[in-house]
């Protein structure tokens, strides 16, 4: 296992973990860390993966506010993509919304979520070093989103991981053009912010529209005071996506 990535943390560091998932940073629509992560996770390309489409749907209910929905929802997930750490983390947090009475169960996902994550990672990385003549694209994708998902709880940063991932799929797949909406928020995250401009460019080239990516790469050019450019984008949102949410954000920043 020579090539596998130790990424176990330490146990404060997964105390902290812990601490923040069941604290005051715990995910929920009302708080504003969520606002920019649910832009992203319900913004993101479309998958035609049943395992995705199932969990979007869970994630949809969640962010909806409908608990209960949301929990049957995703153990139909769970059925289907019993490896996604992803589905335990979204389970634990439509449990921990429903109240004290269902903290417990909160607790167990989150377990599950981080156990699960380890599990995959290792799993992913086994699958590459045991064939590696076949295509792994499938699994670097998997592994890429785990470590950037992962990057959003403080205290954890494996965003370069999953950077080097996803240029690994370009470089043998470059029409997989997900990896480069991925990169874009990444690059933005680090605020690294002339590259997720080339980046996101890279996306919209064939073609794709995305209010997500009009968006980020207005506030990325305002970042660098190129007002011109980021006002370009943000009416292509008024004019592409007028009843959107991002259409009133666009217009805020106009105003």
């Amino acid at each position: 296992m020579g090539k596998i990535v130790n990424i176990k943390m330490s146990k404060k560091l997964l105390l902290l973990f812990c601490f923040l998932l069941i604290g005051t940073m715990v995910i929920s629509p009302q708080n504003g860390f969520s606002q920019e992560v649910r832009q992203y996770v319900q913004s993101q390309p479309e998958d035609e993966d049943p395992e995705a489409t199932c969990l979007r749907e869970g994630k949809e209910l969640f962010w909806e506010q409908e608990y209960a929905k949301a929990i049957e929802q995703l153990e139909k997930c769970i059925e289907l993509d019993p490896d996604n750490p992803e589905i335990y983390y979204y389970m634990a947090q439509a449990y921990f919304q429903r109240g004290q009475r269902s903290t417990l169960r909160a607790i167990r996902y989150f377990r599950q979520a981080y156990d699960v994550s380890e599990t995959a990672i290792e799993k992913y990385w086994l699958q590459i070093e045991n064939s590696p003549e076949e295509d792994h694209i499938n699994q670097y994708l998997r592994l890429a989103y785990i470590y950037e998902i992962r990057s959003l709880i403080p205290g954890v940063d494996e965003f370069q991981k999953a950077l080097e991932l996803y240029q690994k799929v370009l470089e043998e797949k470059p029409f997989v053009t997900s990896a480069y909406y991925h990169m874009g928020w990444i690059y933005y995250q680090q605020e690294k912010y002339p590259e997720a401009i080339d980046i996101y460019l890279k996306y919209l080239e064939p073609g794709l529209k995305s209010d997500f990516v009009y968006y980020h790469l207005a506030l990325s050019y305002d970042k660098i005071d190129e007002k011109e450019k980021a006002n370009h984008y943000y009416n292509l949102i008024l004019e592409e996506f007028p009843d959107t949410e991002f259409a009133e954000r666009a217009k805020k920043e106009l105003d």
